[in-house]
């Protein structure tokens, strides 16, 4: 029994999940998606096809959409929880749940054609569907003394001197080897990224969406994104299904990535003199001056050009922004190997968890059994096995 591993399995969730399936032919999309061609004008014989799909409130667009006519392919990528509810706070750590619910999202707004009706069941038990992408987040509360703000900017330059690719937004969020084609840390904060969002979110007027937001402000948010490259590697080239990915397997994914980056021991919130004397002058003295608290405007009086240039360049080579508010006011030690113990990291809190207009869920067994009833199956075709069975080992057994 690993008990760290089983408690990050019951505090992940999956934010982004897309999914590859073979052998859906005479899919069209609706009118509302773009038809494209080589030329590349709109013709009613296209090669591939792409778009959005509404959510079911109709308020945002929550999942890409593409067809490729050759091979008969339908890809989807998106947020379920945002599909169905219209946000993404918090959502299921269920693999075989989010990947049946996306496709019957699209299944929803137009027909799929599929060569079996056996299908529907395989896909309800998160098999014949490939997962080319899936983003793990987990919250991880901080000590009450500390700014999430602190905490993002200390492992920005934990990254920094341990020579990762390091992307920073001061104070909002980090990024880790963000441009990879395998895998991706981020950590940020997600009640700055949704005041930034450009549609208000519309939570129901109840103590459970109070309760959802002050999670939300409270807790830190970790996602690791794994890419098509990433997962074949882990699993022994081998095509990801769902029934894959049960939340113990995903929290070793994810407790593997963490553990990558060397983003523990004590720092400061400012960059030390050895860290700014990485910064190549003259940038160097326009970063000190930053971080001391100076308006980097005055520093080049007046010349915006040269401004836009220094900006330009430090934030490519060095991921920092200096347009950005100045980090002076948060000058203090933060232990981030105390912080990132796995204990930390935390679940969505059972009332949330439990309430359907705030976290997304359904039962697969019923859905199952209601399916199999629809189209006269009985016996063992009838029979429901839980998809996670025999996974035990299945990450471990690749290395």
């Amino acid at each position: 029994m690993n008990t760290k591993r089983d408690h990050l399995a019951g505090c992940l969730m999956i934010d982004t999940m897309g999914l590859r399936v073979e052998n859906v032919p005479n899919l069209k999309l609706p009118k509302a998606f773009a038809r494209v061609s080589d030329d590349p004008h709109t013709v009613d014989d296209y090669g591939w096809a792409k778009g959005n799909l509404r959510s079911e409130s109709g308020k945002h667009m929550s999942m890409r959409v593409r067809t490729i006519k050759a091979s008969s392919q339908l890809l989807v990528e998106g947020s379920n929880s945002m599909q169905y509810l219209d946000h993404n706070i918090v959502s299921s750590g269920d693999a075989v749940m989010t990947a049946f619910s996306m496709l019957d999202a699209v299944r929803r707004q137009h027909r799929l054609h599929l060569d079996s009706v056996f299908r529907p069941r395989e896909f309800m038990q998160g098999r014949d569907i490939e997962t080319t992408r899936i983003d793990v987040a987990v919250p991880l509360r901080i000590p009450g003394d500390l700014r999430l703000g602190a905490v993002i900017n200390a492992l920005a330059f934990a990254g920094l001197r341990a020579n990762v690719a390091t992307s920073i937004y001061p104070n909002e969020s980090v990024y880790f080897d963000q441009h990879s084609q395998l895998e991706t840390l981020k950590a940020y904060d997600k009640a700055v990224e949704m005041k930034q969002s450009r549609r208000a979110l519309e939570l129901p007027s109840t103590q459970n969406a109070v309760d959802l937001m002050s999670f939300a402000s409270s807790t830190l948010r970790f996602e690791g994104v794994f890419r098509l490259k990433q997962l074949k590697r882990l699993f022994g080239n081998t095509p990801v299904m769902p029934s894959m990915l049960p939340p113990h397997v995903m929290a070793e994914m994810f407790s593997r990535l963490l553990s990558k980056y060397e983003l523990h021991g004590g720092l400061r919130r400012l960059l030390s003199q050895a860290d700014l004397w990485k910064i190549r002058s003259p940038y160097r003295t326009t970063v000190a001056l930053w971080q001391a608290g100076t308006d980097v405007r005055s520093i080049f009086n007046g010349n915006e050009g040269l401004l836009r240039s220094h900006h330009r360049v430090i934030k490519r080579d060095y991921g920092i922004n200096v347009l950005a508010p100045s980090p002076v006011t948060l000058n203090h030690h933060v232990e981030l190997g105390e912080i990132l113990r796995i204990e930390n990291f935390v679940p969505v809190p059972a009332a949330i968890r439990a309430d359907p207009a705030l976290f997304y869920q359904r039962d697969m067994v019923e859905e199952f059994k209601a399916h199999c009833r629809a189209n006269g199956f009985h016996g063992i075709s009838a029979m429901y096995v839980d998809p996670y069975e025999n996974t035990s080992n299945l990450l471990a057994s690749t290395h």
